[in-house]
């Protein structure tokens, strides 16, 4: 964006904030623009069944094409996308704002971020964060009326590192209810996406990227791992690989044998692999905190873990995952092999209990707006 193009930008939100506010409409937004997905779909689901207005930012025409019948896109920055912006009654994001965004008047501001955190975040590692990164977390932070929470230590992180001193939600992530069901449509919908046969049974492999955006440390034996699932588990096993979002364009230069793994890393919702999937494999991830509400395996492989603790460091002890974790190949298929439900279900608990972790049963993103329209009185 030129010099211009943001000069105009900046005086329309300057502008056009100061307009009414229509209370039935909604913007949304996921990782800056990257499509529908996450918590604020949930939310926006919800409120296209009571009858809002529902708007979302999109980064470009891909974007826009994950967008269900009825969801209106805004191209992020446009002057179309900031009138409505300004004029909408509700906001939904996952990820920070930037500071040249302007919120007044009635405009509720749902921040429902996007993690359960195991290493160290936001004002926790102010000195390792681009200083206009932090600029705008804390403009954000300062604009927003509703934190969404799915835990206790989360919500405490809020109030230290997040600069926040509003309101607070807990009642899980809304990204998550979908999990709480079976929901046969969105299983079969991923398959063909993917075209997975019927009888495989899949793991996915969902890794967090590294600061220097490397591929070195996915070196995953899949051969090995799918040999070790058949053993303990049964039937024919095929891995799903999804690269984080910040390193996805980089997956087609793993060499994946289709024999034993597919690319999974173009796929919209990282929420209907965890319904389609049997079993996961991640790292430093909080895939693992969501996909622990299904209560299927899960194991971690984390084959730099000195390193990357000297990155940003952890919040506490990575032993008190509920989960194997593994530091080589090896380790891997042995944890595999004699994995036991049991213990995991065990651990699973325990994490809970020390973390106050809460779930709403499936109704995360119902429960925001009761909150919306009761306590806000958006109705």
């Amino acid at each position: 964006m030129g010099i211009l193009q943001k000069v105009l930008r900046n005086c329309l939100w300057q502008l056009l904030s100061f307009l009414p506010k229509d209370q039935k409409k909604a913007v949304c937004q996921s990782y800056y623009g990257r499509g529908y997905s996450d918590s604020p779909r949930a939310i926006a689901e919800e409120l296209r069944k009571r009858g809002w207005k529902v708007y979302w930012i999109v980064n470009g025409p891909e974007a826009a094409c994950t967008l269900p019948e009825g969801v209106i896109p805004l191209k992020i920055d446009s002057p179309k996308a900031i009138y409505h912006q300004c004029t909408a009654g509700v906001w939904v994001d996952n990820a920070r704002k930037w500071a040249y965004t302007q919120k007044r008047g009635r405009t509720c501001y749902i921040q429902t971020w996007h993690g359960f955190p195991l290493k160290r975040i936001e004002g926790d590692v102010e000195d390792a964060l681009p200083t206009d990164y932090m600029q705008a977390a804390k403009k954000d932070s300062a604009m927003a009326d509703l934190f969404l929470s799915d835990s206790r230590f989360l919500s405490d992180i809020y109030r230290r590192a997040f600069w926040y001193s509003g309101e607070i939600l807990e009642c899980g992530f809304p990204r998550n209810d979908i999990l709480f069901g079976e929901h046969p449509e969105i299983k079969e919908k991923a398959r063909r996406a993917l075209d997975i046969p019927p009888e495989k049974k899949l793991m996915l492999y969902a890794p967090t990227f590294r600061k220097d955006k490397g591929l070195e440390v996915y070196d995953v034996d899949y051969a090995r791992c799918v040999e070790a699932l058949k053993k303990r588990f049964g039937g024919e096993w095929l891995i799903l690989a999804k690269l984080h979002p910040n390193i996805a364009d980089k997956a087609g230069e793993l060499g994946l044998d289709p024999r034993y793994v597919r690319n999974a890393s173009d796929y919209p919702d990282i929420q209907e692999l965890y319904l389609l999937c049997d079993a996961m494999l991640t790292d430093y991830s909080s895939v693992m905190f969501d996909y622990m509400n299904t209560g299927r395996p899960c194991f971690a492989y984390v084959n730099d873990l000195a390193a990357y603790k000297d990155d940003r460091n952890f919040y506490f002890d990575i032993d008190k995952l509920p989960f194997s974790r593994s530091e080589t190949n090896d380790e891997l298929v042995s944890n595999i092999l004699v994995f036991d439900e049991e213990t995991q279900q065990a651990k699973m608990q325990q994490f809970r209990r020390e973390f106050g972790m809460v779930e709403n049963a499936g109704n995360a993103a119902g429960t925001t707006i009761d909150y919306l329209e009761q306590r806000r009185n958006f109705s």
